[in-house]
């Protein structure tokens, strides 16, 4: 399949389609080419022995010049940190400005996309938003798939020679009124697998460096564990604001690691939960809570190599979504929930509603009756938030020898989790966003 960009580097990898276009000051297609990355399987040994060109490396993609490329079938990328931006509005206001991402598209791609030589691939697949969320950044929302829908029939543009890709697993089950083609994929997942596999320190499978972290973390059998939990909460955002609070209110703060940023770091923020309210003061004076001394205004711990003994010390880990909304069309996926699955960790998860039903439906093991997961069920985040708050004050008053005995009680299910992600399922991801796309084309 090939891949046609304006510019490539000297070794032959891409440079992205787009990336001077600005939008209010930000440079919107400046996002890394990790998408075609997602393509590779790469190996523990893939940064010893690449020497540049390294999207290159065992991809079915071909990367050419869209010069040179004469009568072949291509997809030219753009990738995208945000969506209305791309096409010239403000998402807070819903202002239309003059300009889009289309004005920065060669003439050679547009007369390619009019023969039905070329589709555009609008890659927003960082995110996966419902049409209710950050202003309805996305092509569920109907004023922003009417603006689209203008643009390509100003530049001339088939609508069918544009795919559409977010993360809203939602984005599947529901018939848009458009010719323009569109599917979720889950990038975080595909991205950690890539990311996790070339660091043998990260993965406990495929080589003898990766075996002894195997090895480390079955001898902690034999000995009670520091902490009852784990927790990352890098970004101040509302759910991970009363989380923490609630956790300082029930005196539980020193039984986890838990990160969380000084108030004003990236944003003042505040909690909207009255029955918080009274502890936000207290928690404020702790701040920052940090785990390994990681500064959290420099460092992000999304995609870089983490010291895995903060797993092989605690038991369970309170995942802490990047949305934790109550809307009926968003259900998305971030590293975050494939952090505790590939680390032998079951989770609690403040995340969208049936979260922990769509990992069962792929496959993954959940972890009730231990945990009583009934919340996954509940539309409304205020009901939700209390009932996950209930299950970790529970399970964090539980004496820990408890715990322990749990934890090694699932064994298999934590083992399965972990092969399940780095075996069949992520291999069903990369093949569906290959073979749609293969498909489209």
């Amino acid at each position: 399949m090939i891949f046609g960009y304006e510019n490539l580097m000297e070794d032959g990898d891409p440079v992205e389609n787009c990336i001077d276009y600005d939008f209010q000051g930000w440079k919107i297609c400046n996002c890394g080419s990790y998408f075609v990355g997602l393509f590779q399987i790469v190996k523990h040994d893939f940064i010893e022995t690449t020497d540049g060109g390294d999207f290159q490396v065992n991809t079915p993609l071909k990367f050419k010049l869209i010069k040179d490329i004469k009568d072949e079938e291509y997809y030219y990328i753009i990738n995208l940190k945000e969506f209305a931006g791309s096409i010239g509005v403000d998402r807070e206001s819903g202002k239309i400005h003059d300009k889009s991402i289309f004005e920065h598209i060669s003439q050679k791609v547009l007369d390619d996309c009019i023969r039905g030589k070329c589709k555009i691939i609008l890659n927003y697949g960082y995110e996966g938003f419902g049409k209710k969320t950050n202003g309805g950044d996305t092509i569920l929302y109907k004023p922003l798939l009417d603006r689209l829908h203008e643009l390509l029939d100003e530049y001339k543009i088939p609508h069918n020679s544009v795919v559409y890709l977010d993360a809203n697993t939602i984005l599947d089950d529901i018939v848009l009124d458009t010719k323009i083609n569109y599917f979720s994929y889950e990038y975080t997942a595909l991205d950690w697998d890539r990311y996790t596999s070339m660091h043998p320190n990260m993965i406990y499978h495929s080589n003898t460096k990766s075996l002894k972290h195997l090895k480390k973390l079955e001898k902690t059998k034999d000995s009670i564990r520091k902490k009852y939990f784990l927790s990352f909460n890098r970004l101040p955002k509302e759910h991970r604001v009363d989380l923490v609070i609630s956790l300082e209110k029930h005196n539980l703060l020193s039984k986890g690691y838990i990160s969380f940023p000084k108030h004003d770091e990236f944003w003042k923020f505040k909690t909207f939960n009255q029955k918080l309210k009274p502890y936000e003061d207290s928690l404020l004076s702790k701040l920052p809570l940090k785990i390994d001394n990681i500064q959290l205004n420099k460092r992000k711990w999304s995609y870089e190599k983490f010291d895995n003994r903060f797993y092989l010390n605690s038991y369970f880990q309170i995942v802490t979504e990047n949305q934790f909304t109550d809307y009926e069309d968003q259900l998305q996926f971030s590293e975050k929930i494939w952090k505790p699955i590939t680390n032998f960790q079951p989770f609690i998860l403040l995340g969208d509603r049936y979260q922990l039903k769509k990992l069962r439906d792929w496959g993954f093991k959940t972890f009730s009756p231990f945990i009583d997961e009934s919340y996954d069920n509940v539309l409304d985040k205020k009901e939700r938030f209390d009932m996950i708050e209930f299950e970790i004050n529970r399970l964090c008053n539980r004496p820990i020898e408890k715990i322990h005995d749990w934890y090694w009680s699932i064994q298999q299910d934590l083992k399965h989790n972990y092969y399940h992600f780095y075996g069949k399922w992520i291999k069903s991801q990369r093949d569906k966003l290959y073979d749609n796309l293969k498909e489209i084309l």
